[in-house]
């Protein structure tokens, strides 16, 4: 069997089952007879086999000890499940692009923002955020910054400081998920559609498509007391290559405009 083959099997073995409880009390059943079982001359014919017994008696005891349901100090299978195949779905593959967008409300105001970044060095970056109908159009490859001025069609770049930050929305949730501070707290219903709902410590309550784990809105806790949420109305990884890297430049995106230059700031 092969890795990829092995990988495949584990995400099969992983994903939530209506036999997952049926399957813990069989397991659990099976080690306590093996542990009161006295010892037994072993037959000769099973040597070449020994291998594959001994691992289906550590895959069984690692499945209990992780945490079936009914299991203590942790979460079940199948919310277990959930919050690893939400974690695969934002964790940001290397050398790619990440393209996330971003709709909510604030203070009354619909705002957006939207943006492709590099996920490896220079974490090369463009981004359109603000009110809607006034957002604001930067970028950063690393080396240098450009804003666009939609008004006057002009694109000025500046010597950058340095290179951008890896931007994520959801940097947090990643981070939570990883930590194991998460909790699927059932399902919720938004807009027609049912998602699971996932608790994390921060207070941030993720709603997640019950297909591809993708998350979907955000709900974010103010310091006043209220809650903004957000939807992620975009959430995808390209490819880097040359026509994905053009998303990246604003001056690709824009090759009519007017350029100018400007000297870096001093300090």
């Amino acid at each position: 069997m092969t890795t990829e083959e092995l990988e495949r099997e584990l995400e099969m073995l992983a994903a939530p089952r209506a036999t997952d409880q049926r399957l813990r009390h069989a397991v659990r059943a099976q080690l306590r007879e093996q542990m009161l079982a006295s010892p037994r001359p072993r037959s000769r014919s099973w040597r070449g086999f020994g291998w594959a017994a001994a691992a289906a008696a550590a895959i069984a005891a690692a499945v209990v000890a992780v945490g079936w349901p009914g299991a203590s100090g942790g979460p079940s299978s199948a919310d277990a499940a959930i919050l690893r195949h939400a974690l695969l779905a934002i964790s940001s593959p290397a050398n790619a692009i990440v393209h996330v967008k971003e709709i909510g409300v604030v203070d009354g105001t619909p705002v957006g923002v939207e943006w492709w970044q590099q996920t490896s060095p220079p974490h090369a970056l463009r981004m359109i955020k603000g009110p809607i109908g006034r957002q604001v159009e930067a970028a950063n490859d690393g080396t240098t910054s450009y804003v666009y001025d939609a008004a006057t069609n002009t694109v000025t770049k500046t010597p950058a400081s340095s290179a951008p930050a890896l931007v994520d929305p959801i940097a947090g949730v990643r981070a939570q998920l990883a930590r194991g501070g998460a909790r699927v707290a059932g399902t919720a219903t938004i807009d027609g559609a049912t998602l699971y709902k996932i608790e994390l410590a921060t207070g941030v309550i993720g709603y997640f498509r019950t297909t591809d784990y993708r998350p979907m809105y955000l709900d974010n806790p103010q310091r006043g007391g209220g809650v903004v949420r957000t939807r992620v109305a975009t959430y995808e990884e390209l490819p880097l290559g040359s026509d994905n890297a053009k998303l990246l430049s604003i001056a690709a995106q824009h090759p009519g405009a007017r350029v100018t230059t400007r000297s870096a700031p001093t300090k």
